[in-house]
């Protein structure tokens, strides 16, 4: 959840939260989730990204809105991020 002050997205200077739900029932963008209550939306613009659940939306924030860092959790979760990948014989490149 956004920290500034206020409950309405417009406090925030959140604009383009007309039609993100335009028919129930609505759904998570993330993970499909109904009935989600958050408005995700870029902290340096206020653009409205969709409407997330809970955990999707405090997911996004504890990785810093970085795909990468995203990116990487999921390589982790999938067993990849310290596999090495043989360039040559004998010669390894670790994961960025």
């Amino acid at each position: 959840m956004c920290k500034k002050a206020g409950s309405d997205p417009e406090d925030h200077g959140i604009q383009g939260l007309e039609g993100a739900c335009p028919s129930r029932p609505c759904f998570c963008a993330i993970c499909l989730t109904p009935g989600p209550e958050h408005v995700d939306h870029d902290h340096k613009t206020g653009r409205v990204r969709a409407i997330l659940c809970f955990n999707c939306n405090g997911g996004l924030g504890q990785f810093k809105d970085r795909p990468d860092l995203l990116r990487r959790g999921a390589d982790y979760l999938e067993g990849n991020v310290w596999k090495p990948t043989l360039v040559a014989p004998g010669v390894y490149r670790l994961p960025s």
